[in-house]
């Protein structure tokens, strides 16, 4: 076991051997897991991410066609 320190962000660095051991790299997560008076860091799963079409169908305006000339511009200073 190999002591580390807590900086005063509370963050700590994982030992090189430790990372490896977990298949950690640089932007993964890590779940944590308080146990008693100890902390279990296991790696967090991958998240889906969303294709372009699906965050397009979320962005979809459904609303009543409005033209551009009824549009009310606030602070354009043309």
């Amino acid at each position: 076991m190999r002591a580390v320190l807590i900086s005063t962000k509370g963050q700590i660095v994982l030992p090189v051997a430790v990372r490896k051991a977990l298949g950690l790299s640089p932007g993964m997560r890590v779940n944590v897991k308080v146990e008693g008076k100890s902390a279990r860091l296991t790696p967090a799963p991958a998240k889906k991410t969303a294709t372009l079409e699906e965050i397009q169908s979320l962005l979809k305006y459904r609303g009543p066609v409005v033209p551009i000339g009824a549009m009310r511009v606030t602070g354009y200073q043309g």
